[in-house]
């Protein structure tokens, strides 16, 4: 059985739902009081491939689980048929906003971008909590929208946000796993998908991640899937393996300018 197919998926499921009791959304985290000690939070980037994300929707409400599915805005993404069909499966739709660096770092107009898109997502669904897009083809880091904490709370109520997926979470004992590069490494092929956590998590397979979350996983657990890396017929997992791979390459080459 291989990695990054939906049977393989299912396997990761099963062994969160066997560890977990609270395996929920973001927009339930953030109305928690006091936050839970023990907590599973399925977080979905759907930077390209809405249909792939309808796909996993549909397994995970069949296994009993509810996750939080971030959208883009752009014309291949931001597909309302879609995301109305996630909603009713019982997710919870965020933005996966990207607004700084389409505005090319000009803040007034990227908060003005930013108002118009949220307006457009709550025709379909009262979006309460967004996570960035990286975008590491630009040099903006779309967190840097928020300024300030206290200039992104006052911006969050004037925009009825609970919360940022990244901003708002303590992850300092978190365990923050992701398929960012086709891989489970944190910082392998990662320009800006990271987190501060001193929960170090590296595995070298699925089988390393499987066999983790099935003995004594961490209990509180961020799990970031990217619903485009997933395929169930092997076409689709060829092709998605070739660009996973050439994407890997120029972000290596990214991130090592960065670093200078």
């Amino acid at each position: 059985m291989k990695d990054f197919t939906h049977e393989f998926y299912r396997k990761y499921i099963e062994a969160i739902n066997r560890k977990f009791i609270n395996v929920i959304r973001f927009d339930e985290f953030f109305l928690f009081s006091p936050r839970p000690n023990s907590f599973c939070i399925i977080r979905h980037d759907i930077d390209r491939k809405p249909a792939n994300a309808l796909e996993m929707a549909k397994i995970e409400k069949e296994m009993g689980i509810k996750a939080t599915y971030y959208f883009r805005t752009k014309r291949h993404t931001f597909i309302p048929d879609i995301i109305e069909k996630i909603a009713l499966l019982g997710h919870e739709i965020g933005y996966h906003y990207e607004n700084l660096s389409d505005m090319n770092g000009d803040k007034d107009l990227a908060l003005k971008d930013f108002e118009e898109n949220i307006s457009l997502f709550r025709r379909i669904y009262p979006v309460k909590t967004i996570s960035m897009h990286g975008r590491p083809l630009k040099s903006f880091n779309n967190l840097d929208l928020w300024g300030s904490f206290n200039e992104r709370q006052l911006l969050f109520r004037k925009y009825g946000i609970l919360g940022d997926a990244i901003l708002d979470i303590d992850y300092s004992d978190a365990a923050y796993i992701n398929d960012t590069g086709r891989n489970w490494s944190s910082t392998k092929a990662n320009v800006r998908d990271k987190v501060d956590s001193f929960i170090k998590i590296d595995f070298k397979n699925g089988d390393a991640l499987y066999s983790y979350l099935n003995q004594n996983p961490n209990p509180k657990m961020v799990f970031q899937i990217h619903p485009e890396r997933w395929s169930s017929n092997n076409l689709e997992y060829v092709m998605q393996f070739c660009k996973d791979s050439c994407i890997n390459i120029i972000k290596s080459i990214i991130s090592r300018s960065y670093s200078r």
